[in-house]
């Protein structure tokens, strides 16, 4: 049989990408009001004017949510406003994401292409790419690179390793990856980590340097001040427009928006805060508009010896919630509320709602429960922030208006909440976000529900999930993976994992002066092209 393309139409789907996010957290922005205003977002893609060709530019200042403690690909996700954007400027990616035609493009790649059973996928490089330190960008730096990664394990590695049975480089330019399994939307792994190949001369540890094929090098790294890098003039794209790109981290999206209209920087991460952003579409600010489908959420601890280990008990939970009340608590009924896992606007939305919002049904199921021995008490962990400390105050009163007796403890940072949800998890219910990304759906919704996956927060198991996960990273083309996702919300709906409260907006907003921003997946900018026309 014939080879296929990964680019053409019937492989455009995406993988999902896993974001156990913080929903909300670190947005310092205010909220808590009722203005009753309604506002209906961009559409997911480019926003406004992007006419014209940039010129060079001794400098671009973009403001990100958190600079990346390291710019190792195995230790920092790739996800846009949180290092996603440094690493892809050292490193560049093998494949790139566009949001507008959904497929997956040649990057550092010349082409990717599978066999006729989809089993063996064949990656041709682009000839002449070097890194930074002149060692040529060939097929063993991408096998040892990958295989670095996965060692270290980087996001995504386990899926990874679960799927692929070897990746070989064929010769200098070609190197072949085969699946244990169907997976159609495997390339999309190489927009992320894995296709951020690292330098064989990095080395690991204490000793590791940042050394890729990507437009920049690492210049300066002052930790919770700024990260500079500078232009490759060997960059295999040409030397970027941009001499240099500051990294610097602003505390919130309305921050980010004063210093963009003083001119304080050229490129704003601006999110959860719907405010803001509307404000930013409605000065003129061009820039990238996406959505973060479950980005806020209601976590619940589904281990033994917690109230969430009972079904009924979270069913009772999703139940109490009525989305549109929090929301308005919190954006001021500005953002995108609801219990499904994909938002209504996203491509994966299906016929399968989310749970509804029935506190008579809530409060029989915890009825049920009390009779057997629960005494109604949740502990719930929430950011001590204006929006989020609204948004608690609101799921609180739902949740007591059911019969649940709810003491909220107070997160003073979103690392607090990191460590005692994701890492530790020492709770039983906390306000933070899961986070599906519209490119990658299968590795968000592997590593949240899988039972053997390590970054399941929840303590989530059960065998039908996983026989259905199985299911959609099988699935081929749009309309399976949207099916095999409703089948998924359904299960969702009867086992209440956790439950999702709202989506969240996402605007990477640019200069008027600005151009050559380029989005790919998860919300990550490339940016040699940038500069000011």
């Amino acid at each position: 049989m014939g080879s296929r393309s990964v680019f053409g139409k019937g492989l455009v789907a995406a993988v999902v990408a896993s974001a156990l996010v913080l929903a909300g957290c670190a947005n310092s922005d205010g909220g808590g009001g009722d203005s009753g205003e309604t506002r209906t977002p961009p559409a997911v893609g480019l926003v406004g004017d992007q006419d014209g060709t940039p010129s060079p530019v001794p400098q671009l200042t973009f403001s990100v949510q958190a600079l990346a403690a390291t710019l190792d690909p195995a230790k920092t996700a790739a996800r846009g406003g949180s290092g996603g954007d440094e690493l892809a400027a050292v490193y560049d990616v093998l494949l790139r994401y566009d949001d507008k035609s959904g497929e997956f493009e040649p990057r550092l790649a010349q082409s990717l292409s599978a066999d006729g059973s989809a089993m063996v996928w064949t990656l041709k490089l682009r000839p002449g790419v070097t890194f930074s330190d002149g060692t040529p960008l060939d097929a063993n730096a991408v096998v040892a690179s990958i295989n670095r990664y996965n060692t270290n394990r980087g996001n995504g590695a386990a899926v990874w390793v679960d799927a692929v049975e070897s990746s070989t480089a064929v010769d200098p330019q070609t190197v072949e990856f085969r699946l244990r399994k169907q997976w159609p939307t495997f390339p999309s792994m190489l927009a992320l980590g894995h296709g951020m190949i690292v330098a064989p001369g990095a080395g690991d540890g204490e000793a590791f340097k940042p050394i890729g094929a990507g437009p920049f090098v690492l210049e300066r790294y002052a930790p919770n001040e700024e990260r500079v890098l500078t232009a490759r003039a060997d960059y295999w794209n040409g030397k970027p427009e941009a001499e240099r790109i500051r990294f610097i981290a602003l505390s919130g999206s309305r921050e980010n928006l004063e210093s963009l209209n003083t001119k304080g920087i050229d490129i704003a991460f601006m999110r959860g805060n719907p405010q803001a952003i509307y404000d930013a579409v409605d000065a003129d600010y061009p820039g990238s508009f996406s959505i973060l489908n479950s980005g806020g959420a209601e976590l619940v601890n589904n281990r033994e010896g917690r109230p969430g280990a009972d079904v009924r008990v979270r069913k009772a939970i999703a139940l109490a919630i009525d989305p549109e009340l929090v929301g308005q608590r919190g954006d001021d009924g500005l953002g995108l509320p609801g219990k499904a896992m994909f938002d209504e606007r996203s491509r994966w939305a299906g016929d399968t709602a989310g749970l509804p919002y029935d506190p008579d049904a809530a409060r029989k199921l915890l009825d049920e429960a009390k009779a057997d021995g629960y005494d109604g008490t949740l502990n719930y962990i929430v950011l001590q922030e204006p929006t989020e400390a609204a948004i608690g105050l609101a799921v609180q009163s739902l949740l007591q208006a059911v019969g649940f007796t709810v003491n909220i403890t107070n997160a003073n940072n979103a690392g607090d909440i990191v460590k005692q949800v994701y890492v530790q998890h020492d709770y039983d219910m906390a306000h933070a976000g899961i986070g599906l990304y519209e490119a990658i759906p299968f590795l968000g919704l592997q590593t949240t529900l899988s039972g053997t996956s390590t970054s399941n927060f929840a303590g989530y198991s059960n065998p039908q999930m996983d026989a259905l996960l199985g299911k959609l990273q099988a699935a081929d083309g749009d309309d399976q993976i949207r099916g095999v996702i409703s089948e998924i919300q359904t299960l969702w709906n009867e086992t209440v994992p956790s439950v999702p409260v709202s989506s969240v907006m996402i605007y990477v907003a640019w200069q008027q002066n600005v151009r050559g921003v380029v989005p790919t997946a998860t919300g990550i900018m490339l940016l040699d092209k940038a500069g000011r026309i």
